[in-house]
């Protein structure tokens, strides 16, 4: 290999690392905890100790990162640029340590920088350190340490054996163990895990060789204390931090275990990742394993794996495998990418074998990195659910609700400027205080905008949650990451208009009485319809039963639908007395999309464990009455809307660029459980969300159609079905159209063709 090869390849790996780092930097949200960065920063040094005291986290990286805000700014581009930098940082790392590695190898190993590149590729391209290199948080400045400390153990034995000076490396290692410890409580385990492979190699353990000089291991004592010293003003509050960390946690079994930490290690916590996943944590992980292998025999591998193994370890100890922890294992993906690379050592054609490898690592990174820049919920998306807020919402009127301390920062980053009130105000809540404190400040809102996140925690008992499903009208809900997203009305009058008798479902239930706003209801898509229905229990019943209400269109497609057990769960049926009315609020979101016209409202009760309805009088449903949708004011934003799988794929038909925003795909009737298996003989419901181009060409058609492909069945049909035909669209309208599909069991990836061209869909699930 020619001398400048390696250095050209090195630059050309660090370039691919900065690309993927500093790539769309801003493109997802902000979310709860970079909030917290965000609101820590704009404060002076002393206060950001003084708010770091109260926390989980040592004060050191919000210290840095505000002396880089001042230059970068303190924008989420700005803030995370930081964290891009240090990734970059840590891709080099990687490659000098494998240098490292390499240059002290047995006799008769590769000599050639070949795991050192193989590694920092796999680096560079790995979801697990591109996801935390754009994240305003501490963890990538934790690996770099953690790189930092390994790079100076393995250049202290290198020196050692030679007898050359260790001040180089002594400065190296209390450098990188200060800034660890100064950066997060965790990191001591790889202090331990560096201690133990120094005392194992001085000791001529592991690997056999002669005992190491006292001195030398007196200096490393020494570097030691020296890094405890220089955290001494800090660590009586680093030790009653600790030791006031939550008790408890969850150990999976060992094999759930194993599979999550390849998961994380592999694709970090991506959602859109390729079908089967299995096969890419298998390679990962019999290629560590090979690697660890290689090295041990090669006389270097005890450090490596015991730097992957120290936070696995506390993983274990702490029973920290779960989301909100996953991430700690980021100080592993270093020596995880370092012993992947050293697998090809056990074959004789290694270079070729790292190439495959290499390649192995890019294919992975191409399947899963597109859909990370470009999906709106790769972290909580108060972005998304703020620009929806600042659309609709009026500050005159509307009120938004955050039930989770940890929300009050990034809200305060993105705030569209409504009222906000935080309750629960305490942990645990005070039932009385929290439910007339929202009274008071429901009372004459018409619409609450609430943000839910962490509810296990803040309100276990759901009191918020609970008030307002019996208060008010439930409507659109969205997860967005892990905040949900829920929207309720509140109708200032409603029109009650008893039935002429009651309407008997099955022998014990009938209903009086149908309450809405206006009659019929006139609703832009994207809002929600109020209906509140009175039931009464005409003999005892003995079975919970849950209602469906729901919007059909003239083909008899259901396009919203709201199912409950009265009164937002808080009435069951089996709890009803003989005699007595109770009200039951829905709201039915009007489906974003959905085509102007007039819509039939139906509502049914039905058993849910197993889905039978109760019989009508004319059936198995009541008709309401209709409902006419209209065309909102204003464009929404597409990022909050529920779509199960998105794409924004511009079609360019020659008429202007269609845009297929996303679509729905899942067994009929199983909207509530999208993954459920299908069965040849079933019918496949999809919902396709199309976007109007801005503006409308001269040339835009009267009615464009697609066909869609599911094995042998082939559909064909207007975008909208027929019922809103494209010459109506507005320019940048969204529109979304219904339709059934025979499934005949194929196993290939539905195919949809518009304008001539086709595009592959997800495999449906089987």
């Amino acid at each position: 290999m020619s001398r400048r090869l390696p250095l050209v390849a090195l630059v050309g790996i660090l370039l691919v690392a900065a690309t993927l780092r500093f790539a769309a930097l801003d493109a997802s949200s902000l979310w709860s905890d970079e909030g917290n960065t965000w609101a820590l920063i704009q404060r002076p040094l002393a206060a950001i100790a003084a708010d770091a005291a109260a926390d989980i986290h040592p004060p050191g990286y919000y210290w840095l990162l505000k002396g880089w805000s001042a230059l970068a700014g303190t924008s989420a581009a700005g803030m995370r640029s930081f964290s891009a930098a240090l990734g970059v940082l840590l891709v080099a790392a990687v490659y000098a340590i494998g240098r490292r590695v390499e240059q002290s190898t047995a006799p008769g190993a590769p000599r050639a920088p070949v795991l050192a590149l193989t590694a920092a590729w796999l680096a560079a391209v790995n979801p697990f350190q591109v996801y935390y290199s754009q994240e305003a948080r501490m963890y990538l400045l934790l690996a770099l340490a953690g790189a930092g400390l390994f790079w100076a153990l393995l250049d202290w034995q290198a020196r050692a054996a030679t007898g050359r000076t260790l001040r180089p490396a002594w400065l190296g290692f209390v450098a990188a163990g200060t800034v660890g410890i100064w950066t997060h409580y965790s990191f001591p385990i790889l202090l331990s895990g560096a201690g133990l492979a120094y005392l194992l190699h001085w000791l001529g353990v592991w690997p056999r060789r002669p005992r190491g000089k006292l001195r030398d291991l007196l200096a490393y004592t020494g570097a030691n204390l020296t890094i405890i010293l220089l955290f001494l003003p800090w660590l009586p509050i680093a030790f009653a931090r600790v030791l006031a960390w939550p008790k408890g946690g969850v150990v999976p079994p060992l094999g759930e275990g194993i599979a999550l930490t390849l998961r994380t290690l592999t694709v970090g916590p991506l959602r859109d990742l390729p079908a089967p996943l299995w096969p890419w944590l298998v390679g990962a992980g019999v290629l560590a394993l090979l690697g660890a292998v290689a090295l041990l025999r090669a006389g270097r591998g005890h450090a490596l794996l015991l730097w992957l193994l120290a936070p696995v370890g506390l993983m274990i100890g702490l029973g920290l495998f779960s989301d909100a922890f996953l991430k700690f294992l980021l100080t592993a993906a270093p020596a995880w990418a370092l012993l992947m690379a050293a697998a090809p050592w056990l074959l004789p054609w290694p270079r070729a074998a790292a190439g495959l490898v290499a390649i192995g690592g890019a294919a992975l990174a191409l399947f899963t990195l597109p859909a990370y820049y470009t999906g709106p919920t790769v972290r909580d998306n108060y972005a998304g659910v703020a620009r929806y807020i600042a659309a609709v919402g009026d500050p005159a009127a509307d009120l938004t609700l955050l039930n989770a301390p940890g929300q009050g920062d990034v809200w305060g980053y993105y705030d569209p400027g409504l009222p906000v009130l935080k309750l629960p105000a305490s942990r645990p809540p005070n039932p009385a205080a929290t439910l007339a404190e929202l009274t008071a400040a429901a009372t004459g809102r018409r619409t609450i905008f609430a943000l839910f996140w962490a509810t296990d925690e803040a309100d276990p008992d759901r009191l918020v949650e609970s008030w307002l499903d019996q208060h008010t009208f439930r409507g659109l809900e969205s997860w967005q990451g892990n905040l949900r997203f829920v929207v309720y009305s509140q109708a200032p009058t409603l029109s009650c208009g008893a039935l002429p008798a009651p309407a008997p479902f099955g022998d014990a239930i009938a209903l009086t009485a149908v309450c809405q706003p206006t009659l019929p209801q006139q609703i832009p898509a994207g809002q929600v319809a109020l209906v509140e229905l009175r039931w009464q229990a005409r003999a005892p019943i003995a079975t919970r039963a849950k209602v469906t209400v729901q919007l059909l269109d003239p083909r008899n497609q259901v396009i919203a639908q709201h199912d409950a057990e009265p009164a937002g769960g808080s009435r069951p049926t089996d709890g009803w007395q003989v005699g007595e009315t109770v009200r039951d609020n829905h709201g039915l979101p009007i489906p974003f999309g959905a085509p102007p016209g007039r819509y039939r409202l139906i509502v049914a009760l039905y058993d849910p464990a197993t889905g039978a309805r109760l019989p009508t009088s004319t059936g198995d449903a009541l008709e309401l009455g209709e409902i006419v949708v209209t065309r909102p004011a204003f464009a929404l934003p597409h990022d909050v809307l529920p779509i199960q799988h998105r794409i924004g794929q511009r079609v360019p038909s020659g008429r202007g660029p269609l845009t297929l925003v996303g679509y729905d795909a899942y067994r009929k009737d199983s909207s509530h459980a999208p993954d459920t298996p299908l069965i040849p003989g079933d019918l496949v419901h999809f919902t396709f969300y199309w976007a109007a181009p801005d503006p409308l060409p001269a040339n835009w058609p009267a009615d464009l159609d697609f066909t869609l492909q599911v094995g042998d069945a082939t559909l064909r049909a207007p975008l909208a079905g027929g019922l809103y035909p494209t010459g109506e669209w507005q320019a940048h309208e969204l529109v979304r159209g219904e339709f059934d599909i025979l499934y005949d069991g194929t196993r290939a990836a539905p195919r949809l063709t518009v304008a001539g061209e086709t595009l592959r869909l997800r495999p449906l699930p089987r």
